[in-house]
């Protein structure tokens, strides 16, 4: 629990001046983060004067740094001023005067816009000037105190004047570096135990007053929110809207990691589940949408919500398949590399285990309870291949008797709506509902995301990724595949997969002791979270203000990738205990969604790199590893190294 106002300012005994930071202490804007005032910026620009504007948040971004890094090489005390960071701007753009003179009266009228007091920041200028203390802004920024005071008197704090404020870019000093504090002691003629300041950065704000005795109080909730700058664009700006709400909701208790996760993320994919399958409905008569096992459970959930609330929405059914119930259906003549896909190269599994894998007893003489390497276990599958096929048969047959009962085999076009990635599993069922219909049930799958390997499953079944897709560039390919593990893990329901029908067609799942741990310990919070933002959104009664409309395959993926691609450090540490099962058997351990640093860091290699990259990919949530690494001191080598190898898994994921 934070501090309020009111015990912050009973801790200060001597000062009789309160100096506040501005940005994020004393107001902040209704986006998550600083530079999504330029996505915002971005997006009017587009609005009004067409497409050359795209690109621009990430251009004033890299013209800032520019800028600062020309200011440093002439004088390091001193900041920059938003006139030199729009002339980096033109040189990058080749913009004229008028251009530059608009942008810079665009940004601050958008800044003003979205401006809102933080209620700390309130409290606590309210409480010092009640106690007769003297209270005036001091920032490091590169917009005049002209500026500064009119968005203050925006966000409610009227008292504001430009005499109140001190701005490093008018005074060619900082409060980074400390020497902006000569000035404001200068300039109120006090001295440094005559002050209190109050800020959200622990160098600026806490280490250098403290160089000048300056007592202090370091806040830093209204930077939760933030994640890696360079990510802007207006794509981002639906997600970072409902963080920017939660932050301010939770500003005075405790960050909720996983309420976060799932009233931002996850609440946008559930609901461009939904808004997805309602184009389709648009457009075309459908005999059945089917949300898929357990991929599907939330939206469908949410779907029925919405049903129950009036929406004119059909039935949907809530299907429970797997890819690998609806594989070991088609072994009715399996050779033997079909086989060899039960076990994994490197896996050791008992004879029992193996049963369970096909659905039924093997002829072996082998101890029950004896560990076969996977030469062994092959061998015996094939020796087995006919009561394999047999078993096969039998599933195929309960499969279909299922699918009936599903109404998946009723003459029409279907709508089955998943997460993703390659869309083989669906072709699979579509083919077994094609088979069983004499071709009467043909399926559409409806994926979140997409990636190379669905491009020949297209010549099988019609396939559509809404937020990425096998088209996509190779990059964004890659950077799906970094986050699979994630999505699966936090896009899911609260029991196990299926892994057998019973004779009435009912589906059998299997419970893993990881998963039920994880649904109870985080992952059952982030559904539900998930589920009342998604209704939100789609009811248009979202407090962030973020509606269907803001849902599109652009936010869902933007979505994706800054949370996925770029986690904060409270997410990795939530989900690191998060284990995922991906055995063919859904049995087992799984294992750790975020891969545990190598013990002895300095005896990698670089060449052992490679390896490494494959492993995170392929059986790890890459990025949460990857930022794992970098956000220790003894592997961040290891990350940085694995960046410059391969750039797209840098955290940069806006071209």
């Amino acid at each position: 629990m934070n501090s309020t106002a009111e015990q912050v300012l009973d801790g200060c005994t001597k000062g009789t001046v309160l100096s506040i930071d501005f940005f994020d202490t004393l107001i902040t804007r209704s986006v998550a983060q600083p530079t999504h005032v330029f996505a915002v910026m971005e997006q009017r620009l587009i609005a009004a004067l067409g497409d050359t504007w795209r690109g621009f948040a990430v251009a004033r971004i890299e013209a800032e740094q520019a800028a600062r890094l020309h200011a440093s090489q002439q004088d390091e005390n001193r900041d920059v001023t938003i006139e030199e960071i729009v002339l980096q701007l033109a040189h990058q753009l080749s913009l004229d005067m008028g251009q530059r003179t608009m942008l810079i009266e665009l940004e601050k009228e958008t800044e003003i816009s979205l401006v809102q007091a933080v209620p700390f920041g309130l409290a606590i200028t309210q409480g010092a000037r009640e106690r007769g203390m003297k209270v005036v802004i001091v920032s490091d920024n590169y917009m005049p105190a002209s500026h500064l005071v009119a968005m203050a008197h925006a966000a409610g704090f009227s008292w504001v004047t430009a005499d109140d404020v001190f701005v490093s870019c008018e005074h060619g000093a900082m409060k980074h570096n400390g020497a902006l504090w000569p000035v404001v002691f200068s300039a109120l003629g006090v001295k440094s135990n005559d002050i209190f300041h109050v800020g959200d950065d622990q160098h600026a704000d806490g280490a250098m007053p403290g160089k000048y005795g300056i007592s202090s109080h370091v806040r830093s909730t209204m930077r939760t929110s933030h994640r890696t700058m360079i990510n802007t664009t207006p794509a981002v700006l639906p997600l970072s809207r409902i963080e920017a709400w939660y932050r301010d909701t939770m500003d005075a208790s405790t960050w909720d990691v996983a309420e976060v996760l799932g009233g931002g993320l996850v609440a946008m994919v559930v609901a461009a589940q939904i808004l997805d399958v309602q184009s389709v409905l648009a457009k075309r008569e459908v005999a059945g949408v089917h949300f898929a096992a357990r991929d599907g459970y939330l939206a469908h959930q949410v779907w029925n919500t919405l049903r129950e609330r009036g929406h004119d929405l059909p039935e949907a059914s809530y299907t429970a398949f797997s890819r690998s119930v609806v594989w070991r259906s088609s072994l009715v003549n399996a050779d033997a590399l079909e086989l060899d896909r039960f076990v994994g190269d490197d896996e050791m599994v008992t004879l029992p285990r193996l049963e369970r894998r096909v659905g039924c007893a093997l002829v072996a003489e082998v101890p029950q309870d004896e560990l076969l390497p996977a030469t062994v276990s092959r061998e015996i599958l094939r020796n087995n291949a006919q009561i394999i096929a047999e078993a096969a048969s039998g599933l195929r047959t309960r499969l279909v008797r299922y699918l009936t009962a599903q109404s998946l085999l009723k003459p029409g076009h279907h709508v089955v709506v998943d997460l993703g990635w390659k869309g083989s599993t669906v072709a699979d069922l579509a083919e077994v509902a094609s088979d069983a219909s004499n071709g009467a049930s043909t399926c559409e799958g409806r994926f979140t995301g997409l990636f190379w390997e669905a491009t020949p499953v297209r010549l099988r079944v019609a396939l559509h990724g809404y937020a990425m897709d096998d088209v996509g560039s190779a990059d964004d390919n890659v950077r799906l595949l970094g986050i699979i593990k994630l999505m699966e893990a936090l896009v899911t329901a609260p029991h196990g997969s299926v892994i057998d029908y019973a004779y009435d067609g009912s589906p059998v799942f299997v419970e893993t002791k990881p998963e039920l741990d994880a649904y109870a310990a985080i992952v059952g919070r982030i559904a539900n979270a998930a589920m009342r933002g998604a209704l939100a959104i789609i009811e248009g009664t979202h407090e962030s203000g973020v509606t269907a409309a803001d849902i599109t395959p652009q936010s869902v993926w933007a979505a994706m990738m800054q949370v996925g691609h770029t986690p904060r450090v409270d997410e990795i540490e939530a989900l690191s205990a998060i284990h995922h099962v991906t055995s063919v058997d859904h049995e087992g351990s799984g294992r750790v969604m975020v891969a545990k640093a190598p013990e002895n860091s300095s005896s990698i290699r670089v060449e052992d790199l490679p390896d490494m990259y494959n492993t995170l990919m392929h059986r790890h949530w890459m990025q949460g590893s990857l930022r794992a690494l970098e956000n220790n001191a003894d592997t961040r080598w290891i990350a940085h190294e694995m960046y410059r190898i391969n750039p797209m898994t840098s955290p940069r994921w806006v071209s």
